[in-house]
């Protein structure tokens, strides 16, 4: 079985939309998710993946430190994790968001002013701590 979540993470991960907006919308969900699986996981694995959604969530502030529009974006959110779904698939779906999130870094970066420089390597970091805690809380 795989998690429901899949459907809308694609559309997320898949947009070709232009600008910031699709990064904010990854973080904005990944945030959520992450946080919604942990409290769908034992107790060791919840601690890593809240973290992770902690690391989501300043990543997303800090975008909208820097691109305030964003702040009046709809969340962009998967929908509730369903009893039964396996919690692994679900956090697979975690990670493709964050590696997402990190490819749109990249691509903005290219045509960056130093501001949103500074903030483009702030979220990276974010990122990449949110990485690192999704995969401790593998399953």
């Amino acid at each position: 079985m795989r998690s429901m979540w899949e459907t809308s993470a694609a559309s997320l991960v898949q947009s070709d939309e232009p600008g910031w907006a699709p990064l904010w919308e990854l973080l904005d969900a990944g945030s959520h998710a992450a946080l919604a699986l942990s409290l769908a996981t034992p107790l060791g694995l919840r601690v890593d993946l809240a973290f992770a959604a902690i690391e989501l969530g300043e990543a997303r502030d800090e975008l909208e430190w820097t691109r305030e529009e964003l702040t009046a974006r709809a969340p962009a959110r998967l929908g509730p994790l369903h009893i039964g779904e396996p919690v692994e698939d679900a956090r697979r779906v975690v990670d493709r968001l964050i590696e997402a999130a990190i490819e749109r870094v990249l691509l903005l970066a290219d045509e960056a002013t130093p501001e949103e420089l500074g903030c483009l390597a702030r979220v990276l970091q974010k990122l990449h701590a949110a990485a690192r805690e999704s995969a401790r809380a593998a399953v």
